[in-house]
Formats: structure tokens, C-alpha cells, sequence
């Protein structure tokens, strides 16, 4: 029987692999709570269709061959962490930064609040390495 530390990092790993790199919006739809809060994003843009918005129309985009890799996941009561970086070639503006045409990498560490087996809040730190 799993723990809910590993029903959680399952869930985490299923919103990584179909939402942030494949864009599934059923993924999104049946992992992300409607009373969601991005804690990392401003004051009035951190709900969860700003959340969406922003993977679809600014990382999409900016990195359209998008891969990932996770190099931790540590899962404690009803937060998960991660470790990671998604790589892919750097094509339109994000986060500041005017695109080059040649590969970047997003490094990230996430920390996911989970309730019921959907997202509720999220803090993060975001490091964007271009060449």
C-alpha cells in the first residue's frame, strides 16, 4: 500500500511529465485546485489559470522542444521537493531574458503543497542558464 508521501510524489511527477513538458490540460485540470496560489509569482497573478497561462503561453514557447530531467524528489507530510531542470532550445523572450536560438536550461527547485492529491500552493526557485 503506498504511503501519501509516495501517492504525492506520484502525483508530482504525473503534473512534471504531462503538464509542464507535454501540456496536458486534463492533467492540469484534475491536479491543480480550483483555490490554488503560486506563492513565487506577484500578488494577483499567483491563482492557478495564471499558473497555467505561464507554462503554456511563455515556457512553451520559449523553449518548444522542452525536455526534463528530476534529479530529487523528498516527499514529508504534504509537501513534496524538487529538484530539477528542464533543457530545450531558447526561441522566444522569458524571464527577462531575449532568446538565442541555442540550448538553455531552466534549473528549478519546487516545493509543492498537496491536499487530496491535488496541488494547493507552490514556492519555487528558478535559475535560467542560456549559452
Amino acid at each position: 500500500m503506498q504511503t501519501l508521501s509516495e501517492k504525492n510524489k506520484a502525483v508530482v511527477k504525473r503534473f512534471n511529465e504531462e503538464f509542464l513538458v507535454k501540456g496536458n490540460l486534463q492533467a492540469f485540470e484534475e491536479i491543480v485546485a480550483q483555490d490554488f496560489i503560486n506563492h513565487t509569482a506577484p500578488a494577483g497573478n499567483n491563482d492557478r489559470i495564471a499558473t497555467r497561462d505561464f507554462i503554456l503561453q511563455l515556457l512553451h514557447p520559449a523553449m518548444p522542444d522542452l525536455q526534463l530531467e528530476i534529479f530529487d524528489m523528498i516527499a514529508e507530510d504534504d509537501k513534496v521537493v524538487t529538484r530539477k531542470a528542464f533543457t530545450g532550445t531558447f526561441t522566444a523572450p522569458f524571464m527577462g531574458q531575449a532568446p538565442t536560438g541555442k540550448k538553455a536550461t531552466l534549473r528549478i527547485i519546487d516545493i509543492i503543497q498537496l491536499k487530496d492529491g491535488q496541488y494547493i500552493a507552490h514556492w519555487s526557485i528558478r535559475e535560467m542558464i542560456t549559452t
